[in-house]
């Protein structure tokens, strides 16, 4: 039998020692620390053939996160699989830009996530504001289930909604403040994308005709339709995608309060809002 020690600092394979951690402690159920503690200790071949499954898939540039089946997000592990994005720490401005803006976390109010994807935006915010509700609107079924998945696991279920409709004509008329991190890569670059990401993540949440601006044109618009009442909006946008989404939201009478830039210094949230 094989010693977790021999596993992991065998010269046999691509895959980084980190990576191997990681997979390992995923299939024996340890912690880092307690597999760091067991070098010597032995695998049985039933998890041994997990392991080498999970290795080969990783060779063929199979994420991570698809692989254990779980992205750290905010402040919760969330379960992901093929079905939705993998949540990118970038998008966690999102959550920040909306506790900078509104930071009493006992008001209540109704948030809207447009697209929510394996609802790891919305479902975080929840668990920021806990006296508030929220609606996520998602096209893809399986993508729903994730989400649901994840309410069960992560919040009170009574406080969120995951709805299976079209998040561009949705009626937005009762919600108070209003996210999306929709599909905003223009297609002509989908052949220089990552491989891990072009051939695993789903390219519906990933990619927008229109160089790009599609889904905030038809979120904008829809917003324009629906707008009864004083909301806010907080988008995440693509790289050098900040003036064509802003000159969108002009154009449909909403004002622009704020511009966030990512840890990169790229602009990547855009708070408006329209009364």
């Amino acid at each position: 039998m094989t010693t977790i020690g021999e596993i992991l600092y065998s010269d046999g394979n691509s895959i980084s020692v980190f990576e191997k951690k990681l997979l390992l402690s995923h299939v024996l159920g340890f912690s880092n620390e307690k597999l760091n503690l067991t070098h010597s200790k032995k695998i049985g071949d039933k998890d041994l053939k997990k392991f080498e499954q999970l290795i080969n898939r990783r060779k063929n540039s199979e994420p991570i996160a698809y692989l254990m089946n779980i992205k750290s997000f905010w402040k919760n592990d969330f379960y992901v699989d093929q079905s939705v994005l993998i949540p990118r720490s970038d998008s966690e401005l999102l959550i920040e830009s909306v506790i900078e803006y509104f930071p009493d976390l006992t008001k209540t109010y109704n948030f809207l996530d447009l697209g929510s994807g394996s609802g790891c935006l919305i479902i975080s915010l929840l668990n920021e504001y806990l006296l508030s509700s929220g609606i996520g609107v998602e096209i893809d079924k399986e993508a729903i289930k994730v989400s649901e998945k994840n309410k069960e696991f992560l919040l009170n279920k009574d406080r969120l909604k995951f709805l299976e409709r079209d998040f561009s004509n949705y009626d937005t008329s009762s919600s108070d403040i209003i996210i999306s991190n929709p599909p905003y890569i223009p297609f002509e670059e989908k052949k220089d994308i990552m491989k891990e990401v072009r051939n695993y993540e789903p390219s519906k949440a990933l990619f927008a005709d229109e160089k790009g601006l599609y889904f905030y044109r038809k979120i904008i618009e829809n917003l324009s339709k629906h707008l009864k009442r004083k909301q806010f909006l907080f988008l995440e946008v693509g790289i050098n995608q900040t003036d064509g989404v802003v000159k969108i939201l002009k154009n449909n009478n909403f004002n622009v309060v704020s511009i966030k830039k990512d840890i990169s210094n790229i602009p990547r949230c855009i708070i408006a809002e329209r009364s």
